[in-house]
């Protein structure tokens, strides 16, 4: 009997406890929860990328971990609404941040806890775990740690994702601590920085180890820039670069917020044209600068950082799938950038003079460009040309005569394009892919010794290595033929092709290579170098099989070494790769017959070419020999005197001559 009441009795107190610790939960969230509130981090184009909590202090301030402002740009989530944060001071010692409203919140501030707190305490968590908006857990206090001189409680209510910054509050209500970390490895180890570092944040004034220091992030950006532009990309998120790139984008971020400063926000600005990443934080500080001080400077820098992001997305667009998503929406991007940029340039024309009139200038001429106004976009660039205008360390004048040399060649203005260009190269060293660029566009108006130049000068790139192949080819193309330099870079070529790595100049090479190969076999061939020649032109036949000017070469070198039978074979080949559309080629096997005194087919072959080229004369001289041979003197002497009337060189019409007397 005893045992019976001693038992139900402890059942007694034991649910007499488990009821309060439900009441004073109960109570903590009721008086608590609307001081907690959900925290989104944006990247630099406004979407949200990581969560947090953080809870009021103050009126108008709020406490949340460092580690939660350095995701991204805070904003407070109200139901619907999202609210912009600002913060006012970091302490990354004890992973601590002070951020600041600008709106009253109905919400009363959370009161900080004196007392000390003891292992076995009783404490509630409320935070927003992976985006689940203030939700409570219930837990003790584990242990008192300290770590490299800093304390740090231990608890046992878990932390998650998204629970970071949120209150650690005790029985009667009061913040103890802030949630701060979590093992995964390790059951209900769970940490919170202790409120006396809240209250050390909130009481410090100018304090250098929290305080904003223009001059110092300054600095520190331009070093960890430095160091960016020296270090090998890499997307992998736990790579030097990344990693400098997320603290550079910090670093500048917080000056954004916390400067007013105009050479800070012009700097900045400027970043934003020399590093993607922050390309979007260097808008909003031109526009930052335009709204304190709208002079033609300020809007000159806005439009020109406008325009090159606009250059961006389109380049971001070529890139993408046709039709896609992602090409749609760089597309869109183009269009909004452009607009806000040419809308900013024409304002700044109407105040402006000297640099600021040419920037506005040189942004209003890629708009002209983009918007295929190819005629104004030539006015404009001219106007930046011939001035002398920078921005950012930028030279406006050498992308002027960059943009005057694409848009004439637009235009189908080829002499423009080339004086451009020749006034680029006298000033600045071009690139490998403008050598490339100059080398079509003198091989389109058949200036095919500078375009095999331009060529030459491109290949020395490894990544245009494949453009030694159109040297080649504009070498052939020229009168006369420049036939030591076919023999050059068309080794060049088909060493570069042996040696490729860049699968995307794989076509390049299998395109050009065979035709190469060939043109290596006709050279070789007119010096009397038969067998390298015939190895060639077989190596072209067998990357192409139906090529059949390869074919025609080889049997032209069979010719000249008197294998006749293999010269009529392989042009008879020729001519059914062909079907039959060259007239040159039945020429070259009529020459094949007669030199084997086949006079029939010899006849045949020649007929054809002669009825099929009606200015061919040595055809029709020919087919009269034939003839001849074959007893048919009339219809021999008709042929002669069809080829006098094709207007044959002298030698040929002494031949004829001769043979009609």
């Amino acid at each position: 009997m005893r045992g019976t009441l001693l038992l139900s009795a402890l059942v007694s107190v034991a649910s007499l406890g488990a009821s309060q610790s439900v009441d004073i939960g109960k109570q903590i969230y009721s008086s608590s929860q609307e001081s907690v509130f959900l925290v989104y981090l944006n990247d630099s184009t406004g979407t949200p990328t990581a969560l947090g909590s953080a809870f009021l202090v103050r009126p108008r301030i709020l406490i949340t971990n460092a580690h939660v402002v350095d995701s991204g740009t805070p904003v407070l989530a109200v139901g619907p609404v999202r609210i912009p944060l600002k913060v006012l001071r970091i302490d990354k010692v004890h992973d601590l941040a002070e951020m600041s409203v600008d709106v009253d919140l109905t919400s009363k501030p959370l009161s900080l806890s004196t007392e000390h707190v003891i292992p076995g305490e009783q404490i509630f968590a409320i935070g927003n775990p992976e985006g689940l908006e203030k939700s409570i857990s219930q837990g003790i206090i584990s242990g008192l740690r300290k770590k490299d001189g800093n304390d740090f409680i231990q608890i046992s209510s878990p932390i998650s994702h998204g629970s970071s910054g949120g209150p650690i509050l005790n029985t009667k209500g009061e913040v103890v601590g802030v949630a701060a970390a979590f093992l995964d490895q390790g059951q209900n180890l769970n940490f919170a920085i202790p409120v006396s570092y809240v209250k050390a944040l909130l009481e410090a004034k100018d304090e250098p180890r929290i305080a904003f220091n223009l001059n110092e992030s300054l600095a520190h950006a331009a070093e960890l820039l430095d160091q960016k532009g020296k270090t090998q990309y890499s997307d992998e998120p736990d790579s030097d670069y990344r990693k400098l790139s997320d603290e550079l984008l910090q670093t500048v971020q917080e000056i954004v917020k916390s400067s007013d400063n105009p050479t800070a926000l012009t700097k900045v600005a400027c970043y934003g044209t020399h590093d993607f990443d922050l390309i979007d934080l260097g808008i909003e500080a031109a526009r930052k600068l335009v709204k304190q001080t709208p002079t033609s400077n300020n809007r000159a820098l806005l439009a020109y950082v406008l325009f090159d992001r606009a250059q961006y997305a389109d380049i971001t667009a070529e890139f993408s799938a046709a039709g896609s998503d992602n090409q749609k929406q760089a597309r869109a991007q183009q269009n909004q950038f452009l607009t806000e940029a040419s809308a900013t340039a024409a304002l700044t024309v109407q105040a402006a003079h000297g640099n600021d009139l040419l920037l506005a200038d040189f942004v209003l001429g890629g708009a002209n460009n983009s918007h295929g106004d190819i005629a104004n976009a030539i006015a404009l660039h001219t106007r930046v040309a011939v001035g002398d205008a920078e921005i950012c360390d930028i030279d406006l004048t050498e992308q002027s005569i960059r943009n005057l040399v694409n848009e004439n060649d637009a235009a189908k203005r080829p002499e423009e394009a080339e004086k451009w260009f020749k006034d680029y190269a006298a000033r600045y060293t071009p690139e490998a892919y403008e050598w490339d660029s100059e080398g079509d566009r003198r091989a389109a108006v058949n200036d095919n010794a500078t375009a095999a130049n331009a060529y030459e000068q491109a290949a020395r790139n490894t990544y245009y290595s494949y453009d030694y192949c159109y040297a080649t080819r504009s070498n052939y193309a020229q009168f006369p033929r420049n036939d030591d330099a076919i023999l050059k870079d068309g080794k060049l070529c088909i060493d570069a092709s042996a040696k490729n790595t860049v699968k995307g100049n794989e076509k390049y090479f299998s395109d050009a290579v065979p035709i190469v190969d060939n043109l290596l076999a006709i050279v070789l061939d007119d010096r009397g170098v038969y067998q390298e020649a015939l190895d060639y032109v077989k190596e072209s036949i067998r990357a192409r099989p139906d090529y059949a000017d390869a074919m025609d070469t080889e049997a032209t070198i069979y010719f000249h070494q008197q294998r006749f039978p293999e010269c009529e074979s392989v042009e008879t080949a020729a001519i059914r790769a062909a079907d039959g559309k060259y007239p040159y080629m039945q020429f070259r096997l009529g020459t094949c017959y007669f030199s084997e005194q086949n006079w029939p087919m010899a006849e045949n072959s020649f007929r054809i070419a002669a009825e099929a080229d009606k200015t061919d004369a040595a055809s029709a001289f020919n087919l009269g020999l034939c003839l001849r041979r074959q007893g048919a003197e009339n219809d021999a002497k008709i042929w002669f005197r069809e080829a006098l009337t094709r207007n044959p060189d002298k030698e040929l019409r002494e031949k004829i001559a001769s043979a009609l007397q």
